[in-house]
């Protein structure tokens, strides 16, 4: 199997022997696609051949039964009509966008297919809102940098979910970031960092779709604070895929779980960028109240009773301030 545990309807036949249409209900699209069966993770990269197109490669996801698809078959009908169904996206709400292709029935339950989801659905809706200097160029650029770096399954085997290079991409376009730039490469950076603490908080099991949405909550409030980006509240969602989850759904501790108390899709601070925002591309941006709330989150964390308790947290901080000659 490819290094991601889902599959998509193309790779099946229908009833006339071709392959299964974009957009039809797949048979299977969260175990092997050749004969439905659990698939296997594997500790080392092992030699393979892909069950759908014949290339050799190496890959660390096989069904026991020996098939196995490349990444370039995974997914491949969905990957395809993607650039379609962004240009035909109205929407100026990322998450929007992002749930219409959720939905989409060829989009495998898991997969890196979700960067490129997270990616094109945030610079399409910036194209939609009429934010200055965003044009379909740029987010073809944010895909192709999505599609050098986002690999299926190494959300496990690096640590790095594709979701996080691919927003962190959208950043560095927008502010045409490039190697040897240090301010916009330090906060494209940064944002990524901010990624990558996001989707650990949703890494138990593990989730590609919780990945898109909590991923486009933290972008989103990263070019608020930037950028001056400015977002309306989006709706709630909640999941649909809850049964589907070949490693088991974390349920009620999901935020976008049916179950969950407080279902939403975003913090109220986040969502739609507003028509005519003031960013432009390649601007630089300040701080706003959500980077005071983050600021004043991480603050809680830090000082949380713990080994050391709060007093002697701050403490051991002021210690530090003054011996570095930071006095106020």
């Amino acid at each position: 199997m490819s290094d991601a545990p889902t599959s998509d309807a193309p790779l099946h036949e229908d009833a006339s022997g071709g392959p299964a249409q974009g957009g039809a209900e797949p048979a299977n699209t969260q175990s092997c696609i050749i004969c439905d069966s659990t698939l296997d993770y594997l500790d080392s990269a092992a030699a393979l051949t892909c069950t759908v197109c014949g290339s050799e490669g190496r890959g660390h996801v096989v069904c026991p039964r020996g098939h196995y698809v490349c990444e370039g078959c995974h997914g491949a009908s969905f990957m395809e009509r993607l650039p379609g169904l962004l240009d035909a996206a109205t929407s100026s709400s990322p998450f929007a966008i992002a749930e219409d292709l959720i939905a989409e029935t060829d989009l495998p339950m898991l997969g890196c297919e979700h960067a490129h989801v997270a990616a094109g659905a945030l610079m399409r809706a910036l194209e939609n809102a009429g934010v200055a200097g965003v044009t379909a160029a740029h987010r073809a650029e944010v895909l192709e940098r999505t599609a050098r770096q986002a690999v299926s399954a190494y959300c496990g085997l690096s640590g790095v979910c594709g979701v996080v290079p691919a927003l962190g991409a959208c950043y560095s376009v927008l502010v045409g970031g490039q190697c040897g730039k240090g301010p916009q490469t330090k906060a494209a950076m940064t944002l990524v960092s901010r990624l990558a603490a996001a989707t650990a908080a949703e890494a138990h099991p593990g989730c590609c779709k919780a990945y898109v949405r909590v991923g486009l909550r933290e972008a989103t409030a990263f070019l608020q604070e930037e950028l001056d980006i400015t977002f309306d509240a989006a709706a709630p969602v909640i999941c649909a895929d809850t049964e589907r989850h070949p490693h088991g759904c974390r349920g009620a501790e999901c935020a976008w779980h049916p179950d969950h108390e407080e279902t939403h899709m975003n913090e109220p601070d986040t969502a739609v960028p507003t028509a005519g925002a003031a960013s432009t591309l390649g601007g630089t941006g300040g701080t706003g109240p959500a980077a005071k709330a983050r600021y004043d989150e991480f603050f809680e964390l830090a000082y949380a009773d713990g080994v050391l308790d709060r007093k002697t947290k701050i403490l051991v901080a002021l210690g530090a301030s003054l011996a570095s000659g930071c006095a106020p």
